[in-house]
């Protein structure tokens, strides 16, 4: 890693800054009123009547899975799984991933090139950032939970364990960084940006309900696998289940994939 790639990747975390701080204020302070959620519902001894009002049918599918969320432990939890957190940590992923198709549509990578740069260094300058992006939004994440489970919650609530916790923002984390790798290889074969995003978000959002199709119909139980959605299971978490690390072992297996791709197209492209 050189100072040249440095000092792009801080040139690109100053550009995005702001939304990086927006995310890091909405998330963290998400992760933390959950915590009082939690202790309301606890209060109030609301868990029960929460799952009262749950259908039968809904019940089945999710299985042991729905009375683990119908907790304590699992009202804190939710952050890490919530389908909108999740849909903005990837396209916060994609949008990063995206940056060199951006400098190619608005010339600025020709600039770029043109000094001592090698194409190399713009493809690990996107990966440096988008890693630390994805670092940083989690330990807001996790520190907010901590902070609302340590400051503010009774002694007597079943808090969920710091195993737990690291483990669903472990798993999160590997399935934004699975479609950052996407992103990034889909990036250095486009021209533009809007191309990439598109591409990437189209795929995103198939590969999430075919997951969804294949956890409710068999028929699609075996296509699913395909999905990278198949393989983040944040709800056998909340029921006792270890850490899968063949799971979180395939969406960075997809990651790098993805980035080796980047490294090889972006080198042999016409710009």
């Amino acid at each position: 890693m050189t100072p040249r790639t440095l000092t792009l990747a801080a040139h690109s975390l100053r550009r995005i800054r702001p939304i990086v701080v927006g995310m890091a204020i909405v998330l963290g302070g998400f992760q933390f009123l959950l915590t009082q959620v939690a202790v309301f519902l606890m209060r109030n001894r609301a868990f029960g009547m929460l799952a009262s009002l749950v259908p039968d049918f809904i019940r089945s599918l999710a299985g042991p899975s729905m009375v683990a969320f119908m907790s304590f432990g699992g009202v804190v939890s939710l952050g890490y799984f919530h389908p909108i957190v999740l849909a903005s940590l990837v396209g916060l992923a994609i949008a990063v991933a995206t940056e060199p198709a951006a400098e190619i549509e608005t010339r600025f990578g020709d600039l770029l090139l043109a000094r001592p740069v090698a194409r190399h260094q713009v493809i690990t300058r996107t990966v440096i950032v988008l890693a630390a992006l994805v670092a940083l939004l989690l330990a807001v994440m996790t520190s907010a939970t901590w902070g609302g489970v340590a400051c503010c919650t009774p002694a007597t609530a079943a808090r969920p364990t710091f195993a737990l916790i690291g483990s669903l923002a472990l798993t999160l984390g590997a399935i934004v960084l699975c479609w950052g790798g996407v992103a990034l290889a889909v990036t250095a074969a486009s021209r533009r940006r809007a191309t990439a995003v598109g591409i990437t978000a189209v795929a995103a959002l198939a590969s999430y309900l075919l997951d969804y199709l294949g956890r409710v119909w068999d028929p699609a139980r075996l296509a699913s696998r395909l999905s990278p959605f198949h393989y983040f299971e944040p709800m056998a978490l909340l029921t006792g289940a270890t850490l899968n690390g063949s799971n979180v072992g395939v969406l960075l297996a997809i990651a790098a994939a993805g980035t080796a791709a980047a490294y090889a197209i972006f080198a042999r492209r016409d710009l």
